[in-house]
């Protein structure tokens, strides 16, 4: 730990704990609600290789599910003791931990956190926080084929709203998609604070979502009204002040259980961990993504150079670089890609999804293409791509948004 910021984390990792020891002087066991929901696949270790390959298009049967757990008191003193000693925890004790602690004092939130944070998280223990999450969300039932393009946030880029565009523009081109999202956390503009500027309702229950993916493609799922176990954990992250397991368990935890993803992380150390993470969680498939412009480090895929790809299967991770040249897409600068507002990054996609050409519309052409292929919905790279241009071309991207802000406005009403 060398940085200034690691150094901060220590100096917040050591209050953190001082403040804990009397909440946790005395063993406290705490029943976990983790017993009544598991289901994932066993975790494994998986080797991992470079390659310069393109995508593998494979199509994998669902990861097996199953196996039943009983309910046992979780001891939060003996956890936590185990993480100050950076003993790392199973995913069950995890899953176990976390869930008691939802229900605990915020004190021991923070320090489970900060340790966490400190040793740094295995996957299995961000599986087994994820498999506690779930355990306690709203679900929807959109089916088994779902897609999701998702970024962490964190990388200070400043771009419109990329992962929302390209999610609208892959619905236009087929694809079944189910978007999970929130208000501004790092940036300017989060993807609920743009849907809504644009006019659609970001705040429809399960029912209205599931709707919403059957008749236009497209459902955006608001993640305060899925996940309100968050309400115990907002307050310990935002007076933490530094990043934690949480900044990454946003592309983990969609309500609609979604098996195939196209996930962006702030920077490449992130890689490793998420499509682990993923792979252990039992994703048909996702490609975790994070692109270089210079100094700086994006969570989504940009024309404006190649991208460092991890792509997550059943069957393991394979690393590797892909350049949108290679699919006709032309290069532009990060500039070319700066949004603001809502409504300023409103005005953009909505000119870009009705048909303008140029950096943005590119740029949307090639997540979504590229999401289209990982989700098996394209044979390759290049097919998605080529969907995406012609749904494009065609004005069906517009008519999408269009038809999905008129469904979800009508079905909130419905819902009042």
């Amino acid at each position: 730990l060398d940085t200034s910021r690691d150094r901060y984390t220590m100096a917040s990792m050591a209050s953190t704990v001082s403040m804990t020891r009397a909440s946790v002087a005395a063993p406290r066991r705490i029943a976990s609600r983790a017993a009544n929901v598991r289901g994932v696949s066993p975790i494994k270790h998986s080797s991992r290789s470079s390659t310069r390959e393109g995508l593998s298009l494979g199509r994998f049967a669902p990861a097996t599910r199953g196996g039943a757990v009983r309910c046992r008191a979780v001891d939060l003193r003996h956890v936590i003791e185990r993480l100050c000693a950076a003993e790392n925890l199973t995913a069950d004790e995890t899953e176990e931990a976390l869930d008691a602690l939802i229900d605990a004092d915020p004190a021991q939130i923070s320090a489970f956190l900060v340790l966490m944070r400190a040793k740094g998280e295995s996957p299995e223990e961000m599986a087994g926080m994820a498999r506690a999450m779930r355990a306690r969300a709203v679900t929807v039932d959109a089916g088994n084929d779902v897609l999701d393009i998702v970024g962490t946030g964190g990388d200070d880029a400043g771009t419109v709203n990329i992962s929302t565009g390209s999610c609208i523009l892959a619905a236009a081109a087929g694809a079944k998609v189910a978007k999970h999202g929130n208000r501004s956390v790092s940036s300017m503009c989060g993807s609920a604070d743009v849907l809504e500027a644009l006019g659609v309702a970001v705040d429809l229950g399960p029912e209205g979502v599931a709707e919403c993916i059957k008749q236009t493609n497209m459902g955006f799922m608001f993640a305060p009204r899925y996940h309100p176990a968050m309400k115990a954990v907002v307050p310990v992250r935002k007076a933490l002040k530094v990043r934690t397991a949480f900044n990454m368990l946003g592309p983990m935890l969609n309500p609609a259980g979604t098996q195939y993803a196209l996930v962006g992380v702030y920077t490449p150390d992130l890689q490793p961990l998420m499509a682990d993470s993923l792979m252990a969680l039992g994703m048909k498939k996702a490609l975790v993504v994070c692109s270089t412009v210079g100094d700086l480090s994006l969570d989504e895929m940009t024309p404006c150079g190649p991208t460092n790809v991890v792509e997550v299967t059943p069957a393991g991770t394979k690393a590797y670089s892909f350049d949108p040249k290679d699919v006709g897409i032309p290069p532009c600068e990060l500039s070319d890609l700066a949004g603001g507002d809502a409504k300023l990054n409103a005005q953009m996609l909505t000119d870009a999804l009705g048909g303008e050409k140029g950096p943005v519309a590119d740029c949307l052409m090639l997540n979504a293409g590229v999401a289209m292929a990982a989700a098996d919905q394209a044979a390759s790279v290049e097919e998605g791509v080529a969907m995406c241009k012609e749904a494009h071309a065609q004005g069906r991207a517009g008519d999408t948004l269009r038809n999905w802000i008129e469904l979800s406005q009508k079905l909130r009403a419905q819902e009042a």
